[in-house]
């Protein structure tokens, strides 16, 4: 049987709270009725001691301001029974049933011990000697106190404590239901976000001010989303690449082997027509298909185990070869491209062939970015950095408008680009081959300008290795 965490809340805590105002109510109350009823007690037996104790006759006068004194009734017989004086009406009948009412010459105080109906109203009646003590022939003073104002004054005083402790305990109640309910709808509100992210929505839950154990979950929970969200964006990736690979596969054969016809096809034309054989733009163009065919059966050997070969490559000469294969491309669209090598030659440990195209890709891009610059007269610079720690840094700037503000928080993932025929795979690539290096890839807009910088761990002299490890 479900029980809610309100309920489980509130009845131990009502159940111990409202015992104990219940139980101290009680209890007030029934001290305030016995103080009130020996006080009632006191006062009549002190009206009888003086009565029953008077020098003086009992006369109606008296009789009646002792009445009004203390509430009570008084008739006064004598020796035989019979009604000398009375403060109430009496019929015939009730005299003699006055006088059966027990009572001992000795007693001069009251006690309420009996017990009559007079004309249809109860009363709490006791018969008291009055006289000279020790008189042989005493005459009887019967006090009736009505039972209904008797216990109207005993109720009366208990009522106090009973509505106080009535309204203690609604006070308890609604208090407790508040305090309930500001505990249980934060975690009505968790429950809420987590068959939410159940369904598949990641999205975070508000964290509660107050620093609890509610706010701990809330950070909790947020924290999970979070994480969710990150597997849930690898998990598309993956399945973005895997189906890449899966429906790229097939096109990618038949791209390389037209990439091969072609490269065969100029080289025989190269064979064939003597004035072709040194023409420039058919060497790049051999070199360009001869990348293609690397970049297609790399791309065919994704997902299998290969070991790629790491050699020492100079970064500058690598940067230059790739170049050359991209001016003829800069010229085409009026992209003026410029390489700042500077300082002695740097070498770094890497695969050639990936590096190669982490240049290219990285060009490429800067290339197409300069030429939506507004004046017509785009430019790429590449250069070559050393800063102080044992690095080098490969820079690509260019003039062109920089990434769209929508995927710069995504730009080094898959399938992330602002370019209508763009396939968003090269900065990917890029970020790929600098990390299997033990790189990093950065972003920077500044000042009109678009910049890319690898940072890659470089080859370092003996001087240079000294020197490091001195400053460390």
């Amino acid at each position: 049987m479900r029980r809610p965490i309100q309920v489980q809340l509130l009845v131990p805590l009502l159940t111990v709270v409202l015992g104990a105002i219940v139980l101290a109510s009680l209890t007030s109350a029934l001290l305030g009725s016995r103080r009130v009823k020996q006080q009632q007690e006191e006062q009549l037996q002190r009206v009888v001691s003086t009565l029953a104790a008077a020098g003086f006759p009992l006369t109606d006068s008296v009789l009646e301001q002792m009445s009004g004194l203390s509430g009570a009734e008084f008739v006064l017989l004598d020796q035989s029974g019979r009604v000398r004086t009375c403060t109430l009406p009496l019929s015939l009948a009730e005299g003699p049933l006055l006088a059966k009412i027990p009572g001992e010459a000795s007693q001069r105080a009251f006690s309420g011990a009996s017990r009559v109906v007079l004309d249809g109203r109860a009363f709490l009646a006791d018969r008291v000697a009055v006289g000279p003590r020790g008189s042989n022939s005493p005459a009887w003073l019967v006090v009736l106190c009505a039972e209904d104002r008797w216990w109207a004054a005993t109720h009366q005083a208990a009522y106090p404590a009973l509505v106080s402790g009535g309204l203690a305990a609604l006070v308890v109640v609604v208090v407790t239901a508040l305090l309930a309910r500001r505990f249980v709808e934060p975690i009505r509100k968790l429950v809420d976000q987590t068959a939410a992210i159940a369904g598949g929505r990641f999205e975070p839950v508000a964290v509660p001010r107050r620093n609890d154990e509610i706010r701990d979950l809330a950070v909790s929970i947020n924290r999970m989303t979070d994480q969710l969200t990150r597997y849930e964006a690898g998990v598309r990736r993956s399945e973005r690449l895997r189906t890449l690979g899966r429906l790229g596969a097939a096109v990618a054969h038949q791209l390389r082997n037209s990439a091969t016809g072609a490269r065969m096809a100029i080289e025989l034309h190269g064979l064939t027509c003597p004035q072709g054989g040194d023409c420039e733009s058919l060497q790049v163009a051999l070199r360009q298909l001869g990348l293609m065919e690397s970049y297609l059966q790399r791309f065919l050997t994704l997902g299998r185990p290969q070991t790629s070969a790491r050699e020492n490559v100079d970064l500058a000469a690598l940067v230059d070869d790739a170049l050359d294969l991209l001016r003829p491309m800069a010229s085409h669209t009026g992209v003026t491209i410029e390489f700042l090598a500077g300082g002695p030659p740097t070498e770094v440990l890497a695969d050639r062939e990936a590096l190669h195209q982490l240049v290219i890709n990285l060009a490429v891009n800067a290339m197409e970015a300069a030429r939506r610059c507004h004046n017509g007269r785009g430019w790429v610079v590449v250069e070559l950095l050393r800063p102080q720690t044992g690095s080098v840094v490969l820079r690509v700037t260019d003039s062109g408008p920089g990434v769209a503000a929508a995927i710069e928080d995504k730009l080094f993932e898959p399938f992330a680009t602002d370019k209508p025929q763009g396939a968003g795979l090269g900065l990917f690539v890029a970020r790929e081959v600098a990390e299997v290096h033990g790189g990093s890839i950065h972003y920077e807009h500044r000042d009109g300008a678009t910049s890319f910088s690898v940072e890659l761990p470089r080859i370092l002299s003996e001087h240079e290795d000294g020197a490091l490890a001195d400053r460390r």
